[in-house]
């Protein structure tokens, strides 16, 4: 395994809020969010040795918003911790994000922030890549009910997820092919959909510098919205190896997730 094979992340969706009134649009905000929180943490692997573990410190900061095609306009700022551990086969991480939450109609506008919901990872590698240039991860995901379902921050209700990533290099390119499937808990009254995902990309590096692109999409958490579907583009840098940095943004196709959001991140290899 190269060390920089695990450069294009898994993103798992989870969270949200009930379906009710401004809630409605704060469960696909905050749904939203944690894609980028989670997926959009990609694990760099390539500072790891070859065969040993090596722990790293993370820190994300992000936006996204959009009106998902109601008068409510939402704006979800994001600060998101990570403590992980990487090695050749395998990625340990957990995630502790902090949310603000602006929503804005006719002129007035309500502000919710807290501690959004933890998650914790689990990944490895299920083929180690192959002589033709194919490879295939998988990771498991548990989001634990720790944001505020009364600020609309999250659901009260713990999800459970999983997802396959096929990679096929191709010269100096690897394609991606991405699909994986979220267990969401409901809460008392609430019926929300489970989520399955799929996505297609493409990714490459030269020098210390990575790259990529992809087109993903969900189903939608609550019955009857858009399925949301999106394109989004992303770089990394090494810097010796034990700093880096990473930076994505993403523009949405639809009404069912975000106009546009970005975020921007650092990882210490301790």
């Amino acid at each position: 395994m190269k060390r920089t094979e695990r450069m294009y992340g898994v993103r798992i969706p989870v969270g949200g809020a009930p379906p009710t009134g401004r809630c409605r649009v704060a469960s696909r905000a905050c749904t939203t969010a944690a894609v980028f929180l989670v997926l959009g943490l990609a694990v760099f692997s390539r500072a790891a040795p070859a065969a040993d573990a090596q722990v790293y410190l993370a820190l994300d900061g992000g936006v996204q918003a959009g009106d998902f095609g109601t008068p409510v306009r939402s704006t979800l700022y994001s600060v998101t911790p990570t403590l992980g551990v990487v090695a050749k086969n395998y990625d340990l991480s957990v995630t502790v994000p902090y949310l603000s939450l602006t929503q804005s109609a006719t002129g007035q506008s309500v502000t919710e922030s807290g501690l959004g919901d933890i998650v914790a990872l689990a990944g490895y590698a299920l083929v180690a890549e192959r002589e033709g240039g194919m490879s295939l991860n998988g990771a498991l995901a548990v989001k634990l009910p720790t944001a505020d379902e009364a600020k609309g921050l999250g659901t009260g209700k713990a999800d459970v997820g999983a997802t396959l990533r096929l990679g096929q290099r191709l010269g100096p390119v690897r394609l991606h092919l991405l699909g994986g499937f979220i267990k969401v808990g409901d809460p008392v009254g609430q019926d929300y959909n489970d989520v399955y995902l799929y996505g297609v990309g493409v990714s490459g590096t030269k020098g210390e510098t990575g790259l990529y692109a992809s087109l993903e999409g969900r189903r939608a958490l609550v019955a009857g919205a858009d399925n949301p579907l999106d394109v989004r583009v992303g770089f990394f840098h090494l810097f010796g190896h034990r700093y880096a940095i990473r930076a994505t943004a993403f523009a949405g196709l639809n009404d069912g997730g975000p106009a546009y959001g970005a975020g921007l991140g650092f990882v210490q290899w301790i």
